[in-house]
């Protein structure tokens, strides 16, 4: 038998911790009813390494004194392991949880990257986008606005949701219509012209009319559900513009 300090020293514990672990009857020592004092077995001991190997894992006390139930019952394997398959199942939750919120943010960063000088109307609009739409489905297409055949060819487009899905040139190019927005001239806009005609009629197999088709969708759908991040008007005004004044010399 062991006493309370000499386990505390054991295991680098505090007393405080294990007069802790007796009132909330994780690990219950026997106590001497002449002098009270506390003392502990071998199977304490056991109990207690485990206790405190599972606290490193970031299992909760509550959880540990269920498992050390679970532990110590008949048909201790199937027990355990039903106990560890139902923590396992809690960590896959958080971890869910977690990477949700990881990817909320990223598609922040990535917004604000597109658009480094967002004004702060356009930034609540973007939080909004982000808390409130599933990017999971932005690259929905209606059967109503598409044929099969075009559906085929906009499943492979990059998910602007998505910063691992944009390249480097989609990106520059995006850049450069916001930098437009602010401040344009001649130069800029061929500039935007020349890169809008090297990254996006790829995109869509060089087909013209799904391409203008795809933006008008894209267009549309600012008056009800944004189907990628949110581009203001004045966004799809100023490339609207700028195909407009160029675009001859693609036809």
């Amino acid at each position: 038998m062991y006493t309370i300090s000499e386990v505390s020293k054991r295991f680098n514990i505090s007393k405080r911790t294990l007069r802790y672990y007796h009132e909330i009857n994780l690990l219950v020592p026997n106590v001497n009813p002449e002098t009270n004092y506390r003392y502990y077995g071998n199977t304490h001991l056991i109990d207690l390494q485990i206790i405190i190997n599972l606290k490193k894992l970031g299992i909760t006390l509550d959880q540990i004194k269920n498992m050390l139930v679970e532990i110590n019952a008949k048909d201790t394997n199937r027990h355990l392991k039903n106990a560890i398959d139902l923590e396992i199942s809690f960590i896959e939750e958080e971890i869910d949880k977690l990477m949700n919120r990881k990817n909320k943010l990223l598609r922040l960063k990535n917004g604000v990257e597109i658009n480094p000088k967002m004004e702060h109307f356009n930034i609540q609009r973007l939080l909004e986008y982000i808390t409130e739409y599933d990017a999971g489905k932005r690259n929905t297409f209606s059967s109503q606005d598409f044929t099969v055949e075009e559906i085929e060819v906009l499943k492979n487009l990059p998910n602007l949701d998505n910063p691992t899905a944009i390249d480097s040139d989609l990106r520059e190019l995006l850049q450069m219509i916001s930098g437009g927005l602010e401040k344009s001239d001649d130069l800029l806009e061929q500039q935007i012209y020349t890169k809008y005609i090297q990254v996006i009629p790829p995109l869509f197999n060089y087909d013209s009319n799904l391409e203008k088709k795809y933006f008008d969708v894209l267009e549309e759908s600012l008056l009800t559900e944004p189907k990628v991040i949110p581009f203001d008007q004045a966004f799809f005004n100023y490339i609207n513009r700028i195909l407009l004044k160029f675009d001859d010399g693609r036809k």
